[in-house]
């Protein structure tokens, strides 16, 4: 390590773009490259000092020859660097072989293989979950572009287990839940398996008392899979729910949805549930069949709500009379309308406060990262980016720690013990202080014409040290 070739360089490549006028945008931009490239040569050094410590360490010298050192190429979150590293050969045959081992590729967890740090992963695995792959692809490492492929690699070959710390709440006496799906495609040769179904489930407590400018809702949690029977999805979401509150105090829970056939299988994990037809696909299907005519939309709606069935079904036969083209579409939007009839009733519950707003949430948190991206998913790559959506929903964000646990099944994510870097760093800095200090003060600073306070800053100044 050498600070006084860090500090030149650094000044020099100043000095260089410095030396004409320039624009402020190009002033900016040079900058910028300074402090890349002082980044850079940063992390290269400390990683080079860390291999030359264990190199000249008792530890090594009773274990291992130098066998040679090799320069290593990284691609980390800072950029790509170049650094070098030793490789060791051990004195004694271990199971008859002679070892062959790199300390500081041991040392830092990356495999001799590795392109990307583990770092540099999570970057880019992030910025992918929040803007999509070819953002990420071209904007997550500076100066250097990651084609998506790799990104889509990184996300597939996660081995989810994220558990998260969970925290009793209090109580309310009404509990919401809202169930919809997201779209997918998949890699697959099987016309019939090319569309996938992910269902999507939402925990909350209702509309937050304090909002200012639009409603929030309280409490929000979201469960999501790509892969678990819905049985087992509302198994999960039982088990939330039971962990976070006490049900035995909750007097109602509504569920809200659009009545699939995956949503009404909640009876199993939620016997005594009130569901709600959401007014989205209600209004959609009578729009449908009344073509948004007020006056008919209204009666028709006063008929379902009073259980009038079948005079309801006379006003669908009036429609598809007019529109003969589209009778067997009509029959399908009423007769699912009519399996649904105590789900629109519940719309007016006197409890029901807080209506169902799915739809915006499937769109926000997850269709537009899955269902409208140009992109088919393996079976892993589609519940792995579904994981990382529901983390990232539920206001949990991928770091170092969870990321590395994902790859290895470990827990303990090693820190680096930099003791005697940073001893080391503040030595040669205080003597390349020192010295220029001494310089200047000899030939440069003359404080004759300095007041008192002046003096005072003077003395301040050459006082402290790093």
């Amino acid at each position: 390590m050498n600070i006084l070739s860090l500090f030149t360089s650094f000044v020099n490549y100043l000095n260089q773009i410095l030396g004409n006028n320039l624009f402020m945008h190009e002033l900016e931009h040079h900058i910028s490259d300074a402090t890349y490239n002082l980044n850079l040569e940063t992390l290269k050094n400390i990683l080079e000092f860390l291999d030359l410590e264990y190199k000249n360490s008792k530890e090594r010298k009773e274990k291992y020859y130098v066998q040679q050192t090799r320069e290593r190429t990284l691609i980390t979150s800072l950029g790509i660097i170049t650094f070098n590293k030793t490789y060791y050969k051990s004195k004694n045959k271990i199971n008859g072989k002679y070892e062959y081992y790199s300390y500081l590729e041991d040392y830092l967890g990356i495999s001799k293989w590795a392109k990307l740090s583990l770092s540099a992963e999570v970057k880019l695995i992030n910025n992918s979950v929040d803007n999509g792959m070819s953002w990420s692809s071209k904007n997550s490492i500076p100066n250097y572009q990651i084609s998506r492929q790799t990104i889509s690699s990184k996300i597939k070959n996660i081995n989810y287990n994220y558990l998260e710390t969970l925290v009793k709440k209090e109580t309310p006496k009404i509990l919401y839940i809202e169930a919809d799906e997201v779209h997918a495609n998949l890699q697959s040769r099987n016309q019939n398996t090319k569309n996938k179904i992910v269902p999507v489930i939402l925990t909350h407590e209702g509309h937050k008392e304090d909002f200012i400018k639009k409603k929030e809702l309280k409490n929000t949690h979201y469960i999501a899979s790509s892969i678990l029977k819905t049985n087992k999805l509302w198994e999960e979401t039982y088990k939330y729910l039971d962990s976070v509150y006490d049900l035995d105090k909750v007097d109602k829970i509504f569920l809200s949805g659009d009545g699939g056939t995956w949503i009404t299988g909640y009876d199993i994990a939620f016997p005594n549930v009130i569901f709600v037809l959401d007014k989205f696909h209600y209004r959609k299907a009578l729009n449908y069949i009344f073509k948004k005519e007020p006056i008919t939309t209204k009666i028709a709606d006063d008929y379902l709500r009073n259980k009038m069935i079948d005079e309801f079904k006379i006003l669908v036969k009036s429609q598809c009379k007019l529109y003969p083209e589209q009778k067997d579409e009509m029959i399908k939007q009423q007769n699912y309308l009519l399996n649904h009839l105590d789900g629109i009733i519940n719309q007016r519950h006197p409890d029901y406060k807080c209506p169902c707003s799915m739809e915006g949430h499937i769109s926000n948190k997850y269709a537009k990262f899955i269902t409208s991206r140009p992109h088919a998913y393996s079976e892993n790559g589609l519940e792995n980016i579904t994981q990382l959506l529901t983390m990232k929903a539920n206001n949990v964000k991928l770091t170092e720690e969870i990321y590395y646990k994902f790859k290895t099944g470990e827990s303990v994510y090693k820190k680096l013990n930099l003791e005697k870097f940073i001893s080391e760093f503040r030595n040669q800095s205080n003597e390349l202080i020192d010295n220029t200090l001494k310089y200047d003060i000899q030939h440069l600073v003359d404080n004759n014409n300095f007041d008192l306070q002046d003096n005072y800053r003077l003395d301040y100044f050459l006082s402290k040290r790093i």
